[in-house]
């Protein structure tokens, strides 16, 4: 089946194709990754490991810990997409919840957290025109084909502070999720020929288990970790198919540190690798997939105010390898980001609510080796509030 789709899928996109939907890049694959961090870490390089101060990211487990008032996190992105290939070109757009977290805080030690957050997006729309011979008449035909969903996680994280300055963490959740990809042909100046759709759906599940830390050995230092074991990914059929898919999903390391250059600047820097190559046995394809790294980092400035509150005022860039290849070739993906956040409320043990935003200019692919490209703005905002 996989296969079948993929050389159909082939067969649209060498043709005159306009994209509609996502990245085309989730034509590939399982699609593309999706990081569950909050507006703040995308903007200091979108690693979210490692960070001073509170963050609502889903990559560390051991973050929930240290946190002595409960919290909850939730974040929306919207991005617009200019795509070109082979000298076609359009531009597209849509939103997503990359991140949704909730902490609570045991004693001075003990912090649970619950969170729901994005892994891989396979929205994405293809669509082309051409002229049929039906009789003794030529009659144009519209060709779609159009993928909706993805996979998303969720997870229970169990934290401990083993000393003031040293926290571990461990969490246990399920990826989730439905795809569905639609086939269809049109004959638009025709009101005697039917066209055709055929539909096809899976739902997703799996297990994941992660583990991570964070050390503090200075006020003005923070170190941390984490490493995620995720099973094998099931697409169990639901509509149009009978055949199941299985893939190994990737082993995924992070590492991160942020420290304070100066009184109201923090610079923060992480790394992320992904064993992407797992996959390529459920593909049956040794070329499908390739490990990835990924590297990020910025600047934080809390000088600014206004209004009698701070503001503070970020700066960052990441680099990316996607894991899926296009045309034999691994792309890849640069973003600059610039942010900014805003405390609502505050009271005398901290912050009650916070507003953070952070707008990204990036690219994706190469152009001479794969013929698709993207540039793309894309804008994350998320709030975070907290309890007595």
């Amino acid at each position: 089946m996989m296969r079948a789709f993929s050389a159909a899928l082939l067969a649209l996109i060498v043709l005159p194709a306009a994209a509609g939907a996502q990245s085309l890049f989730s034509t590939r694959g399982l699609g593309v990754p999706l990081e569950p961090v909050d507006a703040r870490a995308r903007a200091l390089g979108g690693i979210g490991v490692g960070l001073l101060g509170w963050t609502g990211s889903m990559v560390n487990p051991a973050e929930a810990a240290g946190v002595y008032r409960r919290g909850v996190t939730a974040a929306i992105q919207s991005s617009r997409r200019s795509v070109e290939f082979e000298g076609e070109s359009d531009v597209v757009g849509g939103t997503r919840f990359p991140v949704m977290r909730a902490v609570l805080p045991f004693g001075e030690r003990v912090g649970v957290a619950i969170g729901y957050g994005g892994f891989l997006d396979q929205a994405w729309a293809v669509r082309s025109e051409s002229v049929v011979p039906i009789g003794d008449r030529e009659i144009r035909a519209v060709d779609q084909v159009e993928s909706s969903g993805g996979v998303a996680q969720g997870r229970l994280d169990v934290a401990y502070l083993v000393t003031p300055t040293l926290a571990v963490g461990i969490g246990a959740g399920l990826y989730t999720g439905r795809l569905e990809r639609v086939v269809s042909r049109s004959f638009p100046d025709s009101v005697v020929i039917d066209g055709f759709r055929t539909t096809a759906a899976w739902n997703y599940s799996g297990p994941a288990v992660s583990a991570g830390a964070w050390w503090q050995p200075l006020p003005i230092l923070r170190l941390g970790a984490s490493v995620t074991w995720a099973g094998e990914l099931r697409a169990e059929p639901e509509e149009g198919t009978t055949q199941e898919v299985r893939v190994d999903l990737p082993l995924q390391v992070a590492a991160g540190a942020s420290g304070q250059l100066a009184p109201g600047l923090l610079a923060v820097a992480g790394a992320r690798w992904a064993g992407w190559s797992s996959v390529a046995d459920g593909f049956g394809d040794p070329d499908v997939a390739a490990d990835t790294w990924e590297v990020g980092g910025g600047l934080e400035w809390r000088g600014a105010r206004a209004l009698g509150r701070p503001f503070p005022l970020r700066l960052g860039a990441r680099y990316a390898k996607l894991p899926f290849r296009v045309q034999g070739a691994t792309p890849s993906e640069w973003a600059l980001a610039l942010g900014l956040g805003s405390v609502l409320a505050r009271d005398d043990l901290g912050p009650r609510a916070v507003v953070d935003a952070a707008i990204e200019r990036g690219r994706r692919g190469d152009a001479a080796a794969t013929g698709l490209t993207e540039s793309f703005w894309r804008l994350t905002l998320s709030m975070a509030l907290f309890g007595q």
